[in-house]
């Protein structure tokens, strides 16, 4: 009876760092896309923001891009089970740097648009 008792605490513990991991994977998730939003709403590039916010300029770039190709969120092929580095494997594989030591605009290769 005794270790009946602890495992299903063992189970219940199990349970909890679960949800957890699955909660802040999806709050992430939903950071990196607002952050995205608010970018794109404000006009601003992401070398600028990166540098004021003390981030790389990829990450503010990978967070613009999310907020781009999935304007819902909800609308993630994995919906809530997913983490960012899933979001990154989802979003355009083709972009490059303009130029060998430009750090400010990045251009993809498949539209040649820049950003």
């Amino acid at each position: 009876m005794e270790e009946e008792k602890y495992q299903e605490f063992i189970e219940e513990c199990k349970a909890i760092i679960t949800e957890a991991v699955f909660t802040s994977r999806w709050s992430l998730v939903e950071g990196y896309h607002h952050l995205g939003q608010r970018v794109i709403e404000q006009g601003e590039t992401p070398l600028r923001v990166a540098q004021s916010l003390g981030k790389s300029e990829r990450t503010i770039q990978y967070a613009v891009q999310f907020a781009e190709k999935f304007p819902n969120i909800d609308l993630l092929p994995e919906g809530k089970n997913i983490s960012w580095r899933k979001v990154i494997a989802l979003l355009p594989s083709g972009e490059k740097k303009v130029g060998e030591d430009c750090h400010h605009e990045w251009q993809c290769i498949k539209c040649n648009k820049i950003k």
